[in-house]
């Protein structure tokens, strides 16, 4: 600077001040020191001697107040020097705002990694409000960073970079705050002045429309063509990219530096950057800690300011002047030359009054960060920090001033492509490869708090970090609004700084001779969250279960101490938070918030951060949602806890709470009954167990209380409690579960009582009715294109098609619930294939006619002539297939292609999945004489429906997709028999149609049958059948019996029907055979696009209303099994069914790889079930005098699958407990599938329970054989106990490829880590409790 400013020039741009009473502190803290000091002499001294009672619990409790006395040491660095910053704005206006040329540039880092969890319209309030500071725009840069490589937060980002043109004037010509526009106007504004209402409401509806256009891209999952033709930057984004694979994105989406980029007042506007780094499935992304690295870089290039503050997406600037607050720590000519950054608090716009989920710590706040800004030591946080960019770029500190005016403008003389293709390389996954970045530059890698040891190593390189506290809230983000929620981020918080602690970073060995000592303390206050449990946990279970042994554990000199160490550091927090601006009850959950964080968050962090350490798991990092639903909110205004999942951290939570209040109950009743020595001994193991309860007071609430979606599930209260059963009650309870087992095996009778199978004679059918055959209707239902591929889909229809059936007989329809124009165009593809393999197939005769299992299963030698016909078509399956995986990938169909049909037309920018017109297009009409194939042959019919959706209208799922199919065919073909199928269940015969005629063109029995079950049989089973996916005994067996009493199950697919009896008739007795002559409907002169318009209106929503249909006519509604109840009020209107299994399966589908899915579909099937066993067609009096008895029974039998699991769990559970009570699914999922390895690779609520079952039977034949062998007493057992050690093994046995998949395997397939922490968690508190309460 030059002299020109007088005197002016040399005053400081902040000051410092320490605050004010901390002698008084000292003199607290040296009377506590002697209170904990008393407490580890008394302790150590008095120890109980080997063989007393409680030695174990009295060391324990030791430990636990050495932990808590040197924790409280280490924390009382953050209030010994505590520092308070004061900056002096106009001091800085003066020397350098009123002087263009010397102004800093600033860059502004936003990032966000998930459009779900972080919705596209936070992130642009985010950044509409840094776009707005009150600062010279052409010296701002807002890089916007999108880990999610979303171009819905692309979109969403081009569409605020031309709001912002309205916004930026409007907030600097009326200076309104804060200047995110959703805040903004959400608030209550001062409307008098007719022109600052005019542009408030002129602005307030460009932002509307705004949002109301990116809700609606959001809503449908993808931008419009007609936006995408609007920029270039959509084009980065084609089929190839997904959120984990892509290219580098940079798209300069405003040119600060362009004179063009100017708002609707001429002013210039700050420069708009978007970035997606480029990812690979090979190489490690770094989290958030590689995406600020990479905006590092890429700004370097495009803007290089040598300031960079950088925001979490959450988190919107509240004041316009935060930039000149914290540049005059930076440009202060005494001090600034060392600052590496200025961190500002983290606060949020939603914290309530009390704060129910302790968001914001006032004291945390407001002292201890100002405390460590005492020692140089302030923590950067991740967010809301102004950096020196060279501090971020590894250099160490040199005592020179910040140089702005000398910063390279990158930008003069290159096009906005050009900055754009120099800055990609810079993003790109290799880029870091052999150097620094990660390391000594940028933000370290490896650890999930990436901001902690960064600002660490940055103070360890000579820089020094500012604390700013500001009175006004210079940001805010939303904090959590559910406890789950709360829980997560403090247990990644609390697992990542503890990784510090024990890596080379740790502070007290990193920091050593770089930092001064109350800075390394500082540091360790927050990295020893997660051991700091421990003793948090004595504390927590070992009083309160002492007290139920009537075992004391705090002697009359401890007692004194504790409560004056108690009582003054209560009455201190007190006081300290209310100075802060808190209130009684916020600090009250304060207190609540600390003692659930420390014995579940931390617990649980510390337990994976050993874990990590053993290197038995990688780093992670949780996004946490930023979105809760309007029943979570209204809870949380009215600071109401809430629970509302079945978190493993609620199981604990609530598990600690029941323990201390029975303890508390019990310890009440000693001292009842026992007087006053009682209270003596005990009186501080009750005063813990109360405090704690009424801590818990909200967890009991939530438990017993609450009926609201809040509450603790009942599946966490059943976990946490423990029932005292006495051997009576298991003796009973054994009694029980045998008594079940042996009238569920009685039931299971009914299906090999009466055994029958089927024999056809096609031959004898071909000689009577080949030239008269009934005309087949053929049904195939999907419901979307991602879980069921197109492909998948078009074999199905492929085969079906290509049936030795007259093909002016057979009609097939696809009924798409997805609404899918994907779908549309891969049957649109199949019937222009068709013409060429249908005549193939019944040329050569060739099985199975699902052209990918015919070319997968090729292995003979064909003649030339086949060979060479077999190439052809395998090459234009192979040209079909390529166009529908690619339109598959990209997402659309391609321009070109749609203007192929008709059909494309009925899908515009207004189709949903769930809310669109009724669409029905006749592909192939079989009636036309044109209709041929290739050898000039007749063309079956195919035919496309998807049925009308409206979100206000239930579409009762595939029920609803099958009765409107028989409405719509009812129209077109109306064949009299239909046969229903899957989408992923081919034909694998090309005679099942001539088998299933058999039994209806009979002419004794045919006019008694309803339908024709085939089984259900998969093609891709393993030898052995890992998953039982083909339930041999069920098709081979059981069904037979069923059908020896009238017939099988109808299951939903491979089904010959009567049209009439899905229709709702009824059987009368001495009715003649099947009639099917003239059922067909006569050719008239309608076209088919007329045929088409008139039987829309048989596939609307409106169409049921009023009628039978889903009661009495079709399938039936209301259960998720609807083939079930369908096939069984067919029986009970008096028709028989007929199971056929012949020796050539009929069709084979798709069976489940994983357990995961193999658990999923048997509860969806068992649930079904058991809603129609609780039902009023529940087989017992449903079918009571409408089918046998055996019929009924063999109903039951599957209807009861989910009460059998009672009985199954009593006997895996009660034999293994009371042996304690004795005296002495990718191409990996497929390998493993094929090696016929269990498949655990998901964190599901059923594998908890699996494992934790595994792991208590397991834990307690261990337990009982080593009692036998160190105790003897073998006699004793074999004669008393044998059976259960016997059940237990047995159950140990079963389950050993559950303890391979928890301790042995290292493929994907294994059990997540979690998981078998969880479990043996459980089954050893199980252990526990019930060893302690005996």
């Amino acid at each position: 600077m030059t002299d020109n400013f007088g005197e002016e020039d040399v005053l400081p741009l902040f000051e410092t001040k320490t605050a004010k009473g901390r002698a008084a502190y000292k003199l607290y803290c040296l009377i506590v020191l002697f209170g904990i000091v008393l407490i580890w002499a008394y302790r150590l001294v008095h120890i109980p001697g080997a063989g007393e009672r409680g030695r174990y619990a009295w060391m324990a409790m030791f430990f636990a107040e050495v932990l808590f006395g040197v924790y409280w040491i280490i924390t009382q660095a953050c209030r010994w020097h505590v520092v308070y910053r004061y900056p002096f704005k106009d001091r800085l206006s003066t020397r350098y705002y009123l002087i263009q040329g010397q102004i800093s540039g600033v860059d502004i880092f936003v990032c966000t990694a998930d459009p779900t969890l972080e919705p596209p319209l936070l992130v642009i309030n985010t950044v509409l409000s840094v776009m707005s500071y009150n600062y010279p725009s052409h010296k701002l840069g807002v890089f916007l960073s999108d880990d999610g490589c979303s171009e819905l937060t692309f979109y969403a980002l081009l569409e605020a970079s031309k709001f912002s043109k309205y916004w930026i004037p409007f907030c600097k010509k009326y200076n309104v705050e804060p200047r995110a526009p959703e805040i903004y106007f959400a608030q209550n504004t001062d409307l008098h002045e007719s022109n600052f209402a005019q542009e408030w409401t002129s602005v307030k509806n460009h932002y509307e429309d705004m949002k109301r256009r990116i809700d609606s891209a959001g809503a449908k999952g993808c931008i419009p063509e007609e936006i995408k033709d609007e920029h270039k930057g959509f084009s980065e984004w084609n089929s190839r990219i997904t959120k984990q694979d892509h290219q580098s994105i940079v798209q300069i989406l405003i040119d600060g530096g362009n004179p063009q980029a100017v708002d609707i007042d001429g002013n210039k506007l700050p420069m708009l950057v978007y970035l997606s780094r480029e990812k690979r499935p090979g190489c490690a992304h770094n989290f958030k800690a590689g995406s600020m690295n990479a905006l590092i870089r890429v700004s370097s290039e495009i803007s290089n300011a040598p300031i960079i503050l950088n925001l979490d997406c959450d988190m919107y600037s509240n004041d316009p002047d935060a930039i000149r607050d914290a540049l005059c720590f930076f440009l202060d000519e005494k001090q600034g030359q060392q600052t590496s950054c200025v961190q500002y608090p983290q606060r949020y716009s939603n914290v309530t009054k009390n704060d129910v989920y302790a968001n914001v710590s006032n004291a945390t706040i407001q002292i201890e960060l100002a405390g460590l800004d005492g020692f140089g030591g302030t923590l950067y946080i991740g967010t809301g920090c102004f950096h020196r960019r060279e501090s971020l770029s590894g250099k160490y500190y040199e005592n020179r001033r910040l140089e702005w005016t000398n910063v390279k403008d990158n930008t003069k003389g290159r096009t906005v492509e050009e900055l754009e293709e120099a800055s990609k390389p810079l993003a790109d996954c290799s880029y870091e490869k052999g150097t620094l970045w990660g390391k000594e530059m940028g933000l370290v890698y490896g650890c999930s708090v990436e901001d902690i040891v960064t600002g660490l190593t940055i103070q360890c390189r000579g820089w020094k970090p500012v604390y700013y506290n500001p009175t006004k809230i210079a940001f805010q983000g939303v904090g959590s609004t559910t406890l789950d929620v709360a829980l997560i981020q403090f247990k990644r918080w609390s697992e990542g700084m503890f990784q510090i602690f024990l890596s080379k970073y740790c502070p007290l060995i990193y920091g050593r001779g770089k930092t001064q000592l109350g800075a390394q303390m500082g540091y360790c206050i927050y990295l020893l969250w997660a051991p700091v449990s421990l003793p948090t946990l004595c504390y927590v279970v070992i009083p309160a279960l002492y007290l139920l042994h009537d075992v004391p554990l705090f002697p009359q000199l401890v007692v004194r101490a504790i409560c004056i160490r108690f009582s003054m550091r209560t009455a201190y927090s007190i006081v300290e938070d209310l100075l802060c601006g808190g209130t009684l009850r916020g600090w009250w959950n304060l207190q609540r918030m600390l003692l659930i964080r420390r014995t579940t968050s931390y617990f649980f962090a510390f337990i994976d951060t050993i874990y990590k350490q053993l290197g038995l798991s990688e780093t992670s990092f949780a996004v946490t949602d930023k979105v809760v639903d309007d029943e979570v909110q209204k809870r949380y205004e009215k600071e109401i806890i809430e629970f509302g999942s079945s978190s493993t951290m609620f199981l604990m939570i609530a598990t600690l709470a029941l323990v201390n209040l029975f303890s508390l109950g019990y310890g009440i009743m000693k001292v009842y009954f026992s007087g006053q020595e009682a209270l003596v001994l005990f009186m501080v193991q009750i005063t813990i167990s109360g405090m704690i309860v009424m801590v818990n007071l909200p967890v009991y609430e939530a438990l017993f209380l609450r009926r609201d979606k809040g509450r603790i599930p009942s599946s966490v209260l059943f976990k946490a409690t423990h029932v005292n059963e006495n051997e009576k009650l298991a003796w009973i309870g054994m009694f029980g579960a045998e008594i079940w087992f042996g009238l569920y095996w009685i039931l299971t009778q009914a299906h090999r009582w009466n055994r029958i199978y089927r024999q056809t004679f096609k031959d004898r059918l071909s000689q009577r009715y080949e030239n008269d055959l009934p005309g087949v209707d053929i049904f195939v239902c999907t419901a979307d294109p991602k879980i069921e591929p197109p492909m998948m889909v078009i074999n199905t229809v492929l085969s079906v098609m290509a049936y030795d059936y007259p093909p002016e007989k057979l009609s097939v329809y696809l009924s798409d619930d997805g609404g899918s124009d994907l779908t549309f165009y891969a049957l649109l593809e199949a019937s222009h294939f068709a013409k060429h393999w249908i005549p193939y197939c019944k040329k050569y005769n060739v099985e199975p006619r699902s052209p990918e299992a015919h070319f997968r299963s090729e292995s003979e030698e064909f003649e030339a002539s086949q060979a060479q016909h077999l190439a052809s078509v395998k090459k234009l399956y192979q040209v079909m297939e390529n166009k529908i995986e690619l339109a598959t990938k990209l997402g659309r169909i391609s321009k070109s292609a749609l203007l192929e049909h008709k059909g494309f037309a009925n899908w515009d920018s207004f189709v949903s999945q769930k809310d669109h017109d009724a669409i029905l297009q006749i592909l192939i009409d079989g009636r036309d004489a044109e209709a041929k194939d290739i050898e000039d042959c007749r063309l079956p019919t195919l035919v496309y429906l998807s049925r009308e959706k409206r979100p206000q209208h239930f579409h009762n799922f595939k029920a609803g997709a099958m009765n409107a199919l028989l409405r719509v065919s009812s129209e077109i073909s109306n064949g009299p028999v239909i046969l229903n199928l899957d989408c992923d269940m081919y034909s694998n015969n090309s005679q099942s149609i001539r088998d299933a005629l058999c039994f209806f063109l009979d002419e004794q029995k045919s006019h008694e049958f309803a339908y024709v079950q085939f089984p259900q049989n998969f093609h891709n089973l393993t030898k052995n059948e890992l998953y039982g996916g083909s339930m041999r005994v069920v098709a081979d067996v059981e069904f037979h019996g069923l059908d020896g009493y009238g017939g099988p199950l109808y299951v939903g697919t491979g089904c010959f029907h009567r049209r009439d009896t899905l229709c709702g008739r009824k059987f009368t007795k001495g009715s003649s055979m099947f009639e099917w002559k003239g059922s067909s409907v006569p050719r008239t002169g309608e076209s088919v696009i007329e045929l088409e318009e008139r039987i829309k209106e048989l596939a609307s929503c409106t169409i049921e209303k009023n009628t039978q249909w889903g009661q009495e006519m079709g399938l039936k509604y209301g259960c998720p099994v609807e083939d079930v109840i369908t096939g069984l009020s067919i029986q009970c209107r008096g028709w028989k069914s007929v199971y056929f299994n012949p020796e050539r399966n009929g069709f084979l589908g798709v069976g489940t790889t994983t357990l995961d899915q193999t658990l999923v579909q048997h509860k969806r099937w068992s649930e079904g079930d058991l809603q129609i066993f609780l039902s009023k067609y529940s087989p017992i009096w449903y079918g009571l005098g409408r089918i046998k008895f055996g019929l009924i029974m063999g109903y039951c039998a599957y209807c009861l699958w989910s009460i059998n699991c009672f009985a199954t769990l009593y006997y895996s559970t009660i034999p293994a407990l009371y042996l304690l009570r004795a005296k002495v699914s990718d191409q990996d999922v497929s390998q493993r599938y094929e090696q016929e390895k269990m498949e655990f690779g998901a964190i599901s609520p059923m594998f908890t329970i699996l494992s934790s079952l595994a792991m208590l039977n397991l834990f307690c034949l261990v337990r009982m054989v080593t009692k036998v062998v160190w105790a003897g007493g073998f006699g004793f057992v074999r004669e008393n106990m044998g059976l259960q050690i016997l059940l237990s093994g047995v159950l140990v046995l079963i389950n050993l490829p559950l303890y391979d998949a928890a301790f042995f395997r290292k493929d994907k397939g294994r059990m997540p880590s979690s998981v078998t922490l969880k479990s043996a968690l459980v089954a050893l508190s199980l252990c526990t409790i019930y060893d302690l309460l005996w």
